[in-house]
């Protein structure tokens, strides 16, 4: 249904839902006792006019807008909040996220960290809030500067309260596993598993957390613990939700491979938990700490 058609609708069935009500002491009881309802109750009836009012200017203000989400014009999308953010200087969060959300669309990514450094001029409070989407950049990039991505998500991941700190973190161990800063992947994983954390999630830092089992026999023991307790808590089609449900969240679409491959590894009653892989196997950012000459593409 066209967003024109659901507005006239709204406005429709909202007016004459309240003329029904307002009037209805005059069909019922008539023109006196309506007089004495009008007196008693007319602030609630101007309220109401007032609300509706504002709800219409907030519609009719972003007309364009909803239109341009309506036809999937996300080109046209990205020039109307570029003016309000850059021009008009309107920094609202939700015009931010739907702006981030149009450059991955559109995969416009370099223009996400021009607005990451317009931001940080203009309003640094919502780089918080943003940490993770401003990530995005540094995760394509991570092969080629991983440096970078790590001072970026170590940093994000120090403040406790960020929103999804968790996914923060797992990205910051990703960094160190890439650069083959063993010990520190390893450190963070464990911090990180310790805490109560979304299927997904634990997935794969329990994943992470096998590169280190073929060294670590105490830790080989307790990721195929775990291993086997996750495995019997959903099943396939349980999981494939799951990751449905967290799609919302950036590294579940950057990293669709790896966590294919942590949910074969999850049900691979076979498994040693070494959950060792060939190079280039699934795109993903670990490099495994038993062997040197093996990188993960």
């Amino acid at each position: 249904m066209k967003f024109k058609t659901i507005y006239i609708l709204f406005n429709a069935v909202i007016l004459l839902s309240f003329g029904f009500i307002f009037l209805m002491p005059l069909l019922l009881l008539g023109s006196d006792y309506f007089a004495l309802f009008v007196s008693k109750n007319w602030i609630a009836g101007a309220l109401f006019l007032l609300t509706l009012i504002i709800i219409n200017g907030y519609f009719l203000g972003n007309w364009k807008l909803f239109r341009l989400l309506e036809s999937e014009d996300w080109r046209g999308l990205i020039h109307l909040l570029e003016q309000r953010v850059y021009q008009k200087g309107s920094c609202r969060r939700g015009a931010i996220k739907m702006l981030i959300n149009a450059y991955v669309v559109t995969s416009s990514i370099e223009k996400i960290s021009d607005l990451e450094t317009h931001l940080r001029e203009k309003k640094p409070a919502l780089l918080r809030t943003f940490a993770l989407q401003f990530g995005i950049p540094y995760l394509l990039n991570m092969k080629d500067d991983p440096k970078s991505a790590e001072t970026y998500f170590g940093r994000a991941a120090e403040r406790k309260d960020a929103p999804h700190r968790d996914w923060l973190r797992w990205s910051y161990a990703s960094c160190l596993l890439l650069q083959r800063q063993f010990d520190a992947a390893k450190v963070t994983l464990l911090e990180l598993h310790e805490d109560k954390l979304d299927p997904v999630l634990e997935l794969l830092t329990l994943h992470g957390l096998s590169f280190f089992a073929g060294v670590d026999p105490q830790l080989a023991e307790r990721v195929e613990r775990e291993r086997r307790s996750l495995a019997q808590r959903y099943t396939a089609e349980q999981w494939d939700k799951k990751i449905e449900s967290n799609s919302k969240h950036i590294q579940i679409m950057l990293f669709n491979a790896i966590i294919r491959d942590a949910k074969s590894w999850l049900f691979d009653r076979s498994a040693d938990g070494l959950g060792r892989r060939e190079a280039g196997d699934s795109g993903s950012p670990s490099a495994s700490p038993n062997d040197e000459e093996k990188t993960i593409n």
